[in-house]
């Protein structure tokens, strides 16, 4: 797990931006600023229990311009996950899987093989305009 071994057990928060609690959003964006040199604007999340706003913000926020979505994920892709909303980062380690910060149990790393009992539904890989 190498570099992203620090952030396993870290809590998730409501507004949490790090570096010692996120929420999904902002584990998401720093990872990608820190690990992967893509800057994403912050993302402000008014209610965390209002589902139907949540998914809202994420569908039309103009950053989602910069993410094209792709059939199979490379090391730092984005992952969407649409029930219920959340992101995480896809890492080509441990024969892949997600990062991402979950409400009640805080930053995880979820096997790609665990990931039909993860609790979470289908997943949306997303690749930023600049990566090839």
């Amino acid at each position: 797990m190498s570099e992203f071994a620090r952030y396993i057990g870290l809590p998730w928060r409501a507004g949490a931006t790090g570096p010692d609690a996120f929420d999904c959003m902002a584990l998401a964006r720093h990872i990608q600023v820190v690990h992967f040199g893509i800057d994403m604007p912050e993302i402000t999340i008014p209610d965390y229990d209002d589902t139907r706003a949540l998914v809202g913000l994420i569908a039309n926020h103009p950053e989602n311009r910069n993410w094209l979505p792709v059939a199979t994920p490379e090391h730092g892709d984005l992952i969407l996950i649409r029930s219920p909303a959340h992101y995480g980062v896809w890492l080509d380690i441990d024969g892949g899987g997600v990062l991402h910060c979950v409400r009640g149990c805080g930053v995880v790393y979820t096997h790609d093989a665990s990931w039909p009992f993860s609790g979470f539904g289908r997943r949306m890989v997303l690749r930023h305009r600049s990566k090839p």
